[in-house]
């Protein structure tokens, strides 16, 4: 039998023969090739590595930027607004800050007013005061406001708002700003101003800080008496001539996070330890990208990727497998508390009369104090039987609900955990297949392999998180009032239909590549089948996410629900 017609015998057990057949068609030898030589990194099908302007890697709608590539956008964005509204760039910066780096929003903001008042939205103030001094006096000292010394105009400083202060209280102002966190916005200090100081002038009286001038004079004096006396005054005022370099450093490097942390369309990696490198999206923040260093996340909670999980239910699926909530509705459905200590007590059989080990007698059904004379079917001097249904319904309900838990989490723990070996299936079938490149054996063909292994990744990750979003989706309370039950139950119906057909797929790509990898021979019937079930599970993949945003998400009636939109992975099939 030939390759092709090994093909289409396979692919006749798929609803998506005739799509398959044509991807199969259009993909190339050249395309599923090996490169002899290519390391873990150059087989890594997931993230594309190549220029894109300022970013070391990207995707759709997203790109990962290295520190340069930050600095260079930063410095592009405030060189604009400079041409734009013929301010310096310390002026620029502070707008483009209040504006969160949307240069976009700025421009509007601009074209509906004139850019006065959007410079004094921003808190930057544009004064013109000539040959006058501080606060318009004319030479001599003057008084500063703030600690009411006379200062010569030497010592004082004057900001874009024309309140002028002595540069020792400026100094001070400017250490407890940026000790509390508010170093991008430090304000002047006079009343009711508002206005943002000028960058340009805080990095400049941080730097000529008396303290760490006679610090800095002191470590360049000279030997012998004076000179030990100089070298004990050194060592005297080191520990204050460091304190003003840090709030520098503080200041310079907050200033420099900026555009990633004020930027909405700009996160850091949250790898552990950080790669060093950023993400940004293009416009919808909605996009689970992958960094450079193989991380995966969601870009909006910076949490592992969740879709088709909304980010308000992957907290919760979170802090249900994470926390305790479970563990109490186990307590809530299994024990009672005992009425004298409070401690947990679980019945393990017989009558309704139960004894904790602090020695009190109670009843299992009301939880009440009693005595311990009873037979099998009731408590002498006690009788609660008009309680029991509700409390049987309390007890059902709980145990009911953990029930319904472990049935979502047993089929999400089992795909992650089938995540995780897919990962290391992949890493170790590099590893046979560099052994066999290193000993001279051909091994171009298995690339399509290793792209198998890329794709069953990607399908258990979209299952396992699946089986969260039924747990919330269906029968929950957090959409529970936009279906009704008839309308519940068929979208269960149709939503786990897909779910299981994806599943069933996936199963048997696991097989064939697990025959595969095993021998790792070149078989053109058993290449054609995982070439075939590659494509189909990513054109399942496709039809579960447009179901499930158009026929779950798109009937919403109280709310409306975003997601990270799927993409399928570049290069990971033909």
């Amino acid at each position: 039998m030939s390759v092709k017609s090994a093909a289409m015998r396979d692919a006749a057990d798929s609803e998506e023969f005739e799509d398959m057949s044509e991807d199969y068609e259009e993909a190339s030898d050249a395309s599923y090739e090996y490169e002899e030589g290519s390391d873990d990194d150059a087989c890594h099908m997931d993230a594309a590595h190549g220029d894109a302007g300022p970013s070391s890697s990207a995707g759709p709608g997203w790109s990962v930027l290295n520190q340069d590539a930050i600095v260079k956008l930063q410095a592009e964005a405030v060189a604009d607004v400079v041409a734009i509204l013929g301010v310096k760039s310390s002026v620029a910066k502070t707008v483009l800050m209040y504006f969160r780096w949307d240069k976009e929003a700025l421009m509007s903001k601009v074209a509906e007013r004139d850019p006065e008042s959007v410079l004094k939205q921003a808190g930057v103030a544009i004064t013109d005061a000539g040959s006058a001094g501080p606060n318009g006096q004319q030479g001599g000292p003057i008084m500063c406001r703030v600690c009411f010394t006379d200062t010569e105009q030497a010592e004082t400083t004057s900001m874009d708002c024309g309140h002028a202060f002595c540069n020792d209280c400026w100094r001070q102002h400017f250490k407890t700003q940026i000790g509390e966190g508010q170093a991008r916005t430090i304000r002047c200090m006079a009343p009711k101003c508002g206005v943002v100081c000028d960058e340009e002038k805080v990095c400049s009286l941080l730097k000529s800080d008396p303290a760490a001038s006679s610090s800095t004079a002191a470590g360049s004096g000279s030997a012998g008496p004076s000179g030990s006396a100089g070298a004990s005054g050194s060592a005297g005022t080191s520990g204050s001539g460091r304190e003003p370099n840090e709030a520098l450093d503080k200041y310079k490097h907050s200033m420099a996070l900026s555009y990633v942390e004020d930027n909405a369309r700009v996160n850091f990696c949250p790898s552990v330890p950080w790669c060093g490198h950023a993400v940004q999206v293009d416009g919808d923040p909605f996009v689970e990208p992958e960094c450079s260093c193989g991380k995966v996340f969601c870009f909006k909670c910076l949490k592992d990727p969740h879709t088709p999980c909304t980010c308000k239910m992957w907290d919760e699926w979170d802090e249900k497998i994470h926390g305790d909530s479970e563990t109490r509705n186990w307590f809530m459905a299994n024990t009672k508390p005992c009425p004298k200590c409070s401690k947990p007590v679980e019945k393990n059989g017989g009558c309704n009369l139960v004894m904790c080990k602090c020695g009190q007698a109670f009843c299992w059904l009301c939880g009440a104090a009693t005595g311990t004379q009873h037979t099998w079917q009731k408590i002498e001097g006690h009788s609660c039987g008009r309680w029991k249904d509700e409390l049987d319904r309390k007890i059902d309900n709980a145990a009911r609900s953990h029930k319904r838990y472990m049935h979502y989490f047993e089929r999400y723990k089992l795909h992650m955990d089938s995540y995780s070996k897919e990962g290391v299936k992949r890493s170790d079938l590099l590893k046979r297949i560099g052994e066999m490149v290193e000993t001279g054996i051909e091994a171009r063909d298995y690339t399509w392999l290793v792209r198998a292994l890329d794709q069953l990744k990607v399908a258990r990750g979209v299952l396992s998180n699946s089986y969260a979003f039924a747990y919330f989706f269906f029968g929950g309370e957090m959409y529970k009032d936009d279906f009704s039950d008839e309308d519940n139950k068929r979208n269960q119906d149709l939503f786990e239909e897909h779910q299981q057909r994806l599943e069933g797929e996936v199963e048997r790509l696991s097989g064939l590549v697990e025959e595969c990898s095993e021998s790792l021979t070149i078989d053109s019937d058993a290449r054609v089948r995982v070439i075939n079930s590659t494509v189909s599970i990513e054109s399942r993949i496709l039809k579960f996410f447009d179901m499930i945003e158009v026929d779950l998400y798109g009937k919403l009636q109280s709310c409306s629900a975003q997601i990270a939109v799927y993409r399928p992975k570049r290069n990971l099939v033909a």
